[in-house]
């Protein structure tokens, strides 16, 4: 059994014993040996080469890991797991080497996830480090949606529909918002499919759980719960007409 080194840094030693148990109990190839709560201590703690996953929370006692992180060059074998419960500082997180973004309170499963994460990251450490899309799916079905103001916080649940312009996508919600991402369309079809999205055209994704009406025709069409109507291409309806008759 290989041995993943690692340190939190938390603030708080409520989260840090809270952490600290969920590991112990439930992944004993993880073994924590450094601690910080301190920007300077969790300065000491980056730049200690042995560690190789650091549990990070954002908020620290005398300001935040970020400003430890940007005097501090990680190698290539280390990653972050950022632990916070601040949704606001997703986009900023990504611009290191972060392999998850745990919202507290932590669960097992996202803990299990993170882990599984940085597994999958080491076991392909000769290559290239890739960086993390920020589009990615987070605890409570929620995805980081990186817009032109910034970033959001979205429930898988209230999307309606997402609709590719050109080099950027669209997400339409139920609370009548638009968002425009620069990501194609087909990064979120991959990353919604099992969400219950399907794609109906070659420009648009829906949500079939917010489809209010279904027109036949030579492709047909969808109302969607905001009223908005979305053409179904004909190669595409009868996938559609079977998963619809599932949902049923």
């Amino acid at each position: 059994m290989k041995i993943i080194r690692s340190a939190i840094i938390e603030d708080e030693p409520r989260g840090t014993q809270t952490l600290l148990s969920l590991i112990k109990e439930n992944h004993p190839d993880v073994r924590v040996s450094r601690f910080a709560r301190t920007v300077a201590e969790a300065k000491e703690a980056l730049i200690d080469k042995t560690i190789n996953l650091f549990f990070a929370d954002i908020e620290l006692l005398d300001g935040n890991i970020f400003e430890a992180l940007d005097t501090t060059t990680l190698d290539a074998s280390q990653h972050i797991v950022f632990i916070t419960a601040y949704s606001e500082y997703g986009v900023q997180a990504f611009n290191y080497p972060t392999i998850h973004y745990l919202m507290k309170p932590i669960s097992p499963v996202g803990l299990a996830k993170a882990i599984a994460r940085y597994k999958e990251a080491h076991m392909g450490m000769e290559a290239p480090r890739k960086s993390i899309d920020p589009i990615n799916k987070f605890e409570r079905d929620k995805i980081l949606l990186p817009t032109q103001n910034g970033a959001t916080f979205i429930d898988v649940d209230t999307i309606l529909r997402i609709q590719s312009a050109n080099k950027y996508s669209i997400v339409f919600t139920s609370d009548k918002k638009q968002h425009i991402v620069s990501k194609p369309l087909l990064r979120f079809e991959e990353l919604l499919v099992e969400k219950g999205f399907i794609r109906v055209h070659d420009s648009h994704l829906i949500n079939i759980y917010q489809i209010t009406t279904y027109m036949k025709g030579k492709g047909g069409e969808v109302v969607m719960s905001d009223g908005s109507h979305v053409p179904i291409s004909s190669r595409r309806k009868d996938m559609l007409s079977e998963l619809l008759k599932l949902t049923l």
